[in-house]
């Protein structure tokens, strides 16, 4: 029992390091998770990889959506663990995440944060939240078995 418990959580918390690496190894220097460990005086330059950046559609869908639907899928797997037994919840706050990812991407049309708008982020943003709420619903179908 316990160490089903203890993987649930590791896979919790994989989207969310896989989605740290790429941004680690693939993204400009500039952005504020690299900020954070250069502050923290963590050496990650041999994570750095430098890329030929053509126009190839899957490379780029990569480096600048997939990271935040695997952010956002962890952060709903996350609510999914502590909410588990209280759906009114886990909706509760998950709608009030993808509210946040969808208002920071909406943001960047008009300059109030940062960055690139780009509907595949939208479109990443939509289908992650169905992965999180379809393996939450499925995680409870299966306990209750």
């Amino acid at each position: 029992m316990y160490f089903k418990r203890y993987l649930i959580n590791i896979f919790c918390l994989f989207p969310l390091l896989l989605g740290g690496l790429i941004y680690i190894s693939f993204r400009d220097e500039d952005i504020l998770l690299l900020y954070w460990l250069r502050k923290l005086n963590l050496n990650y330059s041999l994570l750095r990889y430098t890329i030929n950046t053509d126009n190839n559609i899957i490379k780029s869908y990569i480096i600048y959506s997939l990271p935040n639907g695997l952010w956002l899928l962890s952060g709903m797997l996350i609510i999914g663990i502590i909410w588990k037994n209280k759906q009114f919840y886990f909706y509760l706050y998950t709608s009030i995440l993808i509210f946040i990812a969808l208002f920071i991407e909406i943001s960047q049309i008009f300059n109030i944060i940062r960055g690139t708008f780009d509907l595949i982020d939208i479109f990443t943003i939509i289908v992650f939240s169905f992965i999180g709420i379809f393996y939450y619903k499925l995680r409870g179908y299966n306990e209750k078995k």
